[in-house]
């Protein structure tokens, strides 16, 4: 067989070189869509006493969901405090409270362990309330839900329950509507099946009633809790009975496991958890663990996960 002569060969190479411009855009495109919390690594062994660049960075994430609040009387240097890079005893108690709740060592220092886990994308529903009060706390004995302050839940009249999806303008286009009634709707069916009260959901109809609305939205969208773009903080939901459920359209959401995609069904059933009135657990293995990778899957209720629905609505 004959080589190919440099004039086809030219042609050849030229015409592989259009393909790969073709293709390759789209690619990087969904490369650049891939923006993970901000690496903390180079933070690993701070301890108390040290001044280290970026542990302000530390401080902004335990402040957001809620650990400035475990630390009393300290208001008159609050601000010096979030704003420097000093390791200070404020920041030892606040890191503390984090491993507690998150089930590691509670050291005081930023182990590896503790920085991984802060670096997972999340719930954006803080830990810990404005008095302080800790939605989680590690029991190796026992179950380990915890309810919203006031143990706030649904009455006995309203264990009927209807839900209907905003439009925003920032909807997904990653998700299409099917998709996503299909989806809540088996992760309303979830709660539903192992609660004792027993709840019954519905997706209302045009110009009607409903008491739980489910939306896509964008940065800061009037709620005070912002959305900051891709792999940070994948949704939040409000204790009853508000019931607002928000997802962050910026997510690459997806219904099969991906390493690039976010669970849209884990996610969905960890913020009615909170819609119905169960706070963040310290059991990794349950739907309301606060964490989840991207990629992973928690779709399922563990025992803690329904032991806490259950002592709620007894």
């Amino acid at each position: 067989m004959k080589s190919p002569t440099p004039t086809i060969a030219l042609h050849l190479f030229s015409f592989l070189i259009l393909i790969l411009l073709a293709v390759l855009p789209n690619q990087v495109l969904s490369r650049k869509e891939l923006q993970p919390v901000p690496s903390l690594k180079h933070l690993e062994g701070c301890r108390k006493g040290q001044t280290v660049k970026g542990l302000h960075e530390v401080k902004i994430y335990l402040k957001r969901f809620g650990y400035a609040n475990v630390v009393a009387n300290i208001n008159n240097n609050r601000d010096e405090h979030e704003n420097d890079d000093m390791f200070d005893d404020v920041l030892e108690s606040e890191i503390k409270a984090y491993q507690l709740n998150h089930n590691l060592d509670v050291t005081g220092e930023l182990d590896n362990r503790t920085l991984e886990q802060m670096m997972l994308p999340r719930c954006g529903v803080p830990d810990i309330d404005e008095n302080g009060k800790s939605s989680m706390k590690w029991n190796h004995y026992g179950p380990n839900f915890k309810f919203f302050s006031r143990n706030q839940k649904w009455p006995p009249s309203k264990h009927n329950l209807t839900y209907k999806f905003i439009h925003t303008g920032a909807f997904s286009t990653r998700i299409d509507k099917q998709t996503l009634r299909y989806v809540c709707a088996r992760a309303f069916a979830k709660w539903a099946v192992v609660s004792w009260s027993p709840f019954h959901f519905k997706e209302a109809g045009e110009g009607e009633h409903a008491d739980i609305f489910i939306g896509f939205y964008r940065g800061a969208h009037g709620d005070g809790r912002p959305f900051d773009g891709p792999l940070k903080t994948y949704a939040h939901a409000f204790a009853p009975t508000d019931g607002r459920l928000h997802l962050d359209a910026d997510e690459n959401w997806g219904t099969r496991p991906a390493y690039d995609e976010v669970d849209l069904e884990s996610i969905v059933t960890h913020e009615i958890g909170h819609i119905l009135g169960l706070q963040h657990t310290s059991d990794g293995r349950a739907v309301m663990f606060p964490t989840i990778g991207r990629g992973a899957t928690r779709r399922e209720l563990g025992s803690d996960d329904i032991l806490g629905i259950r002592a709620l609505y007894t």
